[in-house]
Parts: structure tokens; C-alpha cells; sequence
């Protein structure tokens, strides 16, 4: 199979799948090695795809009679239409059809769906769903970036499940935002190592017993943009909370800054002599510069794009999985959750720190 074939879910996300298709024709014109398969409505995509440029381009279709839309309720969903392009992607990937997958559907659904259709690596209690965030640079050899996990994956985590996610991220922002010692932080309501309730307490002495994860402790909400660290660990539902506020405050943001363009001359001129530095700014908060977030701890690799993907992020996304299975992101992963289950922890710790959730 070609490490470099990716499945795509045409038919997931609020502009499916015309801009599903022209993001992966982009990725196929920037990178000559992609392959991609996409999977939905044949003759919806036949047709667009003639009004792409498509020459001497890689790709297959696969058909997918049903859709999971936004609305749908993501467990009914799943099971009441197994037709559907999420469900027949995930299927296809587990038949080794395909190295990855990419999706802009219902989050819900496609977590379900993986988890349904996929193994989950050996001794990974549960998958995640990372986010990627911009953040500070302190100095110029930054990323730039801060990989968060979990974001709405595993609402609730025993202390076991997030010390996991935290060596899925290392991995992660070792191999694909190439940080060569990135610095781990467990989310919290406060710094010091007592906070939060005792599952927490617990996961901070567990990050603490492993040495090579450069572990800095607790961080806070207000830290998460600051460049403090490159691995933040959480709770699904806590990241998911976190994660649209900041979406919301961006917005806000943006919005804000227009109604100031349209009634103030001072201001237009202000802003356009900003407009240089703006636009860097709206670069570096701009979503579709990131593809997507990888759902991390299955044996195959899932990048999950934003409902309202346009072409440039799926192209970037796609951009993103190819990079991921050059650099064998889930094999090292595996190597090391095996190596650390078994060091680490022993039956009774396991036993003592589950029973806390």
C-alpha cells in the first residue's frame, strides 16, 4: 500500500464537497507524491470535479450512499446509517485502502466512527482529539504553536488516559511541528501541584515520574496562547469549553475591529497603516493555517478539519497527514505507550489511579 494514499470524507463538512475537492486538488498540485481516495456521492463529485483542473492528478472514488450532517445526532447516526461517507471511509481504512483520513464532518461522528471501524493502539485506554493552537514566540527557534489534548474526544479522563495523551502529543510536536524537547503542561485551575480535584493531583505525580517528558506542571487558561509550553493535557470536556471560547474571542475580535473600520476616518488610517502586521496576525489565528487537529491513539491516522473548512484548510489538512506518515508519527507512538505502560506503571498504580474517576 502507498504510505502516501489518503482517504478523504467528501461529503463531511458545511461545504461539501465542493471545497473538500478543490483542497484536495490543491494538496495533489503542491505535493506530487499524495494519492488521495475520495469517498461519498459519485456522481455529486464527478461533477464537480470537472470544473477542476484535475490533469495528471491521483485520486479514486469510492461511493457512499448516505451523509451525517451537522444536525444528526452523532451515536444514532453512526448506527443508523452505515452507509454514510464517514462510515465508509473509516471502514476503508481499516481494510488498509488507505494510510490516513481526513475529514471536516461531525466531529462526534467521526470519533464514533473511528472507534466503531478502527483498532486503538496496544495499551491506549482512549482516543484523543488534539487541537492546534498559535502561540507566543519568545525567541526566533519557537514553533509558534501549542498542540492540546483533549478537546471533546473523552469528556472525563482517569489520570492513566491523560498521561497517555501526553505522550501522544510529544510525539506529535516532536515529529510534525518538529519541537526537539517539547515542554508538557497539565491544564488546571492553578500552578501549584495540589490544585484541581484528585484525579488531577494524581496525573501531575504521574507526568512527574516520567523524566525525558519535560514536564513543567499546571498551567491556566489565560497561559494556553503564551508560548509557555508546547504539550498542554486536559480533560475533553474542559479543552472543548476552552477551545470555542477562544474561537468565539477570535471572532469577536474580527468583528469588533470592522464595526471600528466603518465608523472612525482615524481609525481606517490607523488600520491601514497596520494592515501589513494585521494580515500576519489574522495569519497566525487563522484556523484553515493549521488543516486540522489530529484524533490521536487509533492505529491509523485521522486528521479532523473544521466544520467550515474551505479548500485551503483541507488542502493544508491533506498537506499535514502526508507529512505525519512521512515522520511514522503512529508507530513511534506506539513504542513508546507500550514502553511507558510497562515502566512506569505498575498493576497497582493502574488499579489506584482509576479508581479515582
Amino acid at each position: 500500500m502507498n504510505r502516501n494514499r489518503i482517504i478523504v470524507d467528501a461529503m463531511g463538512g458545511d461545504n461539501a464537497p465542493e471545497e473538500i475537492l478543490k483542497g484536495a486538488v490543491f494538496a495533489c498540485k503542491e505535493s506530487s507524491t499524495l494519492q488521495v481516495v475520495f469517498v461519498g456521492d459519485e456522481e455529486r463529485i464527478k461533477k464537480q470535479l470537472k470544473k477542476l483542473d484535475i490533469k495528471g492528478l491521483n485520486f479514486e472514488i469510492v461511493d457512499a450512499g448516505d451523509v451525517i450532517t451537522m444536525e444528526d445526532s452523532p451515536k444514532t447516526a453512526v448506527e443508523a446509517k452505515p452507509d454514510a461517507s464517514i462510515n465508509v471511509a473509516t471502514r476503508l481504512l481499516a481494510e488498509e485502502k488507505g494510510s490516513a483520513l481526513v475529514s471536516a464532518g461531525n466531529t462526534g461522528a467521526t470519533v464514533l466512527s473511528c472507534a466503531k471501524n478502527l483498532r486503538r493502539i496496544e495499551g491506549v485506554e482512549r482516543g484523543a482529539l488534539a487541537a492546534i493552537f498559535p502561540a507566543m514566540k519568545h525567541k526566533a527557534s519557537d514553533p509558534g504553536k501549542t498542540i492540546m489534548l483533549d478537546v471533546g474526544a473523552t469528556l472525563q479522563c482517569s489520570p492513566l488516559q491523560l498521561v497517555q495523551f501526553a505522550i501522544m502529543g510529544i510525539h506529535y510536536a516532536r515529529r510534525v511541528l518538529e519541537v526537539e524537547k517539547p515542554r508538557v503542561a497539565l491544564l488546571n485551575i492553578g500552578e501549584e501541584e495540589t490544585k484541581g480535584h484528585e484525579g488531577l493531583v494524581a496525573t501531575y505525580s504521574l507526568l512527574k515520574k516520567i523524566e525525558d517528558t519535560n514536564f513543567i506542571g499546571n498551567v491556566e487558561g489565560k497561559d494556553v496562547l503564551r508560548g509557555i509550553a508546547d504539550v498542554i493535557v486536559c480533560e475533553g470536556m474542559v479543552g472543548n469549553i476552552l477551545l470555542k471560547a477562544l474561537e468565539g474571542a477570535a471572532e469577536m475580535s474580527v468583528e469588533t475591529g470592522k464595526r471600528i473600520w466603518k465608523k472612525s476616518l482615524i481609525a481606517k488610517l490607523g488600520f491601514t497603516l497596520l494592515a501589513p502586521k494585521l494580515k500576519k496576525v489574522k495569519k497566525r489565528l487563522d484556523y484553515s493555517e493549521y488543516g486540522g487537529a489530529p484524533i490521536l491513539g487509533f492505529e491509523k491516522l485521522i486528521i479532523k478539519s473544521h466544520g467550515r473548512s474551505k479548500a485551503k484548510a483541507i488542502k493544508n489538512a491533506l498537506l499535514m497527514a502526508e507529512r505525519s506518515l512521512k515522520q511514522d508519527l503512529v508507530n513511534s507512538i506506539k513504542k513508546d505507550v507500550q514502553q511507558y505502560n510497562q515502566v512506569l506503571f505498575s498493576e497497582y498504580e493502574k488499579d489506584m489511579v482509576n479508581k479515582l474517576y
